[in-house]
């Protein structure tokens, strides 16, 4: 009776490990569709762009890591293939390395670029978003 308890256990147990030794150990790096390389596990590989972690549409704030390399004022939201998707108001620099920033226009993505906005387009929202030079 007990031997009929155990071999579902065992069999299940030497499935399990079957099954994890499949699996890869190495980190997939991709730059669009593209695979160019691999990185071992456990890499950390440094960034000094500044690139969106965290969007909340519903309070409209998008969060920056290394955003406070960036200048206060008017900012822009780039995707990888180099495409405004959003325009950024900087809130004012914190002691941690994130930056939060109101979003004026557009949806930005997590991983999206971000730039201080050119003074063609500064000069653009400056008007139309009066308020914003306030805070």
């Amino acid at each position: 009776m007990r031997l009929k308890k155990t071999a579902p256990l065992a069999l299940g147990t030497c499935l399990i490990v079957l099954l994890s030794a499949c699996s890869s150990n190495g980190v997939r790096v991709t730059q669009g569709d593209a695979q160019i390389g691999a990185a071992s596990p456990g890499t950390i590989v440094p960034s000094n762009s500044s690139s969106v972690v965290h969007v909340d549409m519903f309070e409209r704030i998008a969060t920056i890591r290394n955003g406070n390399a960036l200048a206060s004022g008017f900012l822009v939201a780039k995707n990888r293939a180099g495409e405004q998707t959003a325009a950024l108001k900087a809130r004012p620099a914190r002691a941690e390395g994130l930056r939060t920033a109101d979003i004026l226009e557009g949806e930005p993505r997590i991983n999206d670029i971000i730039s201080s906005a050119s003074s063609s387009e500064t000069a653009r929202l400056s008007k139309i978003y009066r308020d914003a030079d306030a805070e």
